[in-house]
C-alpha cells in the first residue's frame, strides 16, 4: 500500500473552506516553507491543451507523457466537435485572443506593439511576424486553415505552440508563461460556470486507467491553495486489488477502499449506477445551495475536462465513512476537491441511494505539480 503523505489540507478536514487570518485564525508559516514559497515558479503551464480548428471539422487534443520526471510531447489527436466540447485551455483561448486583436490592428507596427506588450513571439517560416508586411498576417491564417499537425511544449518561462501546414509551412507562436497573461477570466465567474455545467451535464462514464492516481508526495509538508498555506495530511491513496487484478468490493470489510475503487472505475458501473450525490459546494469561503446530480455524471464531466483523479480516506467515525477525491486539472491549474460521506450498507443498496458529498474549488497561486511527484 502505497502511502500518500502529504495530499490535503487540514481545512479540507472540516468543511473543505479555506482558513484565513482574516477569520480570526492564525496561520504559521515556518521559515523553510517560506524559502520553498519564495522560490517556486508563479506560472509554469503544464504540457496540455486543445485547439478549435473548424476547417477540420473537430478539436485538435495535445497529449503528453511524463517518463523519469522528464515530460515529452507525444503528438495530437483530432475529435468530432460532437465528441469533445468542453472549456478551451487557456493556452489556447489566449491565443484564440491574440489572433482577434492582430486582425483589428491595421499595420505591421500596431502588430509588432502588440505582441511586444504581450511579450508574444510568431515565428513564420523562421521569420519573426511583424518585421514584414501586414499581408504576413494572412500567410499565418492560411497555415491556420490548412493544419495537418499541432504540438505545444513549454519551459519553464516560456510556451512553444508549434503548427505546419499542409503545404509544409510553419508557424511557432512563443507565449510567457504567465499566470495573469493565460488566466484572465473572473474566479467568481468561473466557479459560477462550473456548478451551472456540472447541474446540467449529460455526460457518460468511462473507466479510467486503473494506476491512474498513484503518486507520492514531495519531502515539503505544506503547498499554496488559493494563496493560503495548509497542513498537508497524511492519507493512503492506491487502489486495492487481489493478485487476480479483481478490485476487492466489500463495503462491510473495505468500506473506504471499496468506495475509492468506485471513484477510480475499479467496481463494475452496475454497483453506482443508483447512486445520486447531494453536493454541497464550498468556493472561496462561499457556500453555494447544494444540488444533486447521478454520481457517474459528475465523474463523466470531470473526464471531459481532463482532470487527473487522486484519491484517499479521511477515515471513519463510528459506522459512517469518508473518502475524498483530488481532481486536478492540468491545463487551467485548478483543484478540485470532492469529500464522499456514506454507510457501508449504501453502498451495498440495490435501490435509489443518495450520499452526501461536499465540492470544493481551489486555483492554486502556485504551479502544485512541482510539489508531487507522479509514480
Amino acid at each position: 500500500m502505497i502511502k500518500l503523505r502529504y495530499i490535503l489540507a487540514v481545512a479540507l478536514l472540516a468543511t473543505f473552506t479555506p482558513l484565513t487570518a482574516q477569520e480570526g485564525i492564525e496561520i504559521k508559516t515556518p521559515e523553510r516553507i517560506a524559502r520553498m514559497l519564495e522560490s517556486m515558479p508563479v506560472s509554469n503551464i503544464p504540457q496540455a491543451g486543445e485547439f478549435r480548428c473548424p476547417e477540420l471539422s473537430g478539436t485538435v487534443i495535445f497529449y503528453t507523457e511524463a517518463k523519469n520526471g522528464i515530460t515529452e510531447q507525444l503528438g495530437a489527436r483530432l475529435f468530432s466537435d460532437g465528441i469533445r466540447k468542453e472549456y478551451d485551455p487557456v493556452i489556447i483561448s489566449f491565443v484564440e485572443r491574440l489572433w482577434a486583436e492582430l486582425l483589428l490592428r491595421k499595420t505591421t507596427a500596431s502588430q509588432a506593439s502588440l505582441l511586444k506588450e504581450y511579450g508574444v513571439r510568431i515565428v513564420l517560416g523562421g521569420y519573426p511576424l511583424g518585421s514584414g508586411s501586414f499581408a504576413r498576417l494572412g500567410q499565418a491564417l492560411d497555415v491556420l486553415n490548412s493544419l495537418s499537425s499541432i504540438s505545444i511544449t513549454t519551459g519553464t518561462n516560456e510556451i512553444d505552440m508549434f503548427m505546419r501546414d499542409n503545404a509544409g509551412s510553419t508557424m511557432h507562436i512563443y507565449i510567457p508563461a504567465s499566470r495573469d497573461l493565460l488566466f484572465p477570466f473572473d474566479k467568481k465567474e468561473h466557479e459560477e460556470r462550473l456548478i451551472k455545467d456540472l447541474q446540467e451535464t449529460k455526460h457518460s462514464y468511462s473507466l479510467p486507467d486503473k494506476t491512474e492516481g498513484t503518486i507520492t508526495a514531495s519531502t515539503d509538508d505544506y503547498f499554496v491553495m488559493g494563496g493560503d498555506c495548509y497542513m498537508i495530511d497524511s492519507l493512503c491513496n492506491d487502489i486495492f486489488f487481489d493478485k487476480n487484478g479483481r478490485s476487492l468490493w466489500d463495503p462491510q470489510k473495505y468500506p473506504e477502499q471499496s468506495m475509492r475503487n468506485i471513484m477510480m472505475g475499479a467496481v463494475p458501473l452496475r454497483y453506482f449506477t443508483n447512486m445520486t450525490l447531494d453536493i454541497r459546494p464550498h468556493t472561496y469561503n462561499r457556500e453555494i445551495k447544494s444540488f444533486k446530480m447521478p454520481f457517474e455524471r459528475f465523474i463523466g464531466y470531470m473526464q471531459q475536462q481532463g482532470c487527473r483523479f487522486y484519491t484517499g480516506d479521511l477515515g471513519r467515525d463510528g459506522n459512517r465513512c469518508q473518502c475524498l477525491m483530488a481532481m486536478y486539472h492540468p491545463v487551467y491549474n485548478y483543484l478540485h476537491i470532492l469529500s464522499v460521506s456514506f454507510t457501508p450498507d449504501q453502498l451495498e443498496a440495490d435501490d435509489q441511494v443518495t450520499i452526501k458529498a461536499d465540492l470544493s474549488v481551489f486555483i492554486p497561486q502556485h504551479n502544485i505539480k512541482n510539489l508531487f511527484q507522479e509514480k
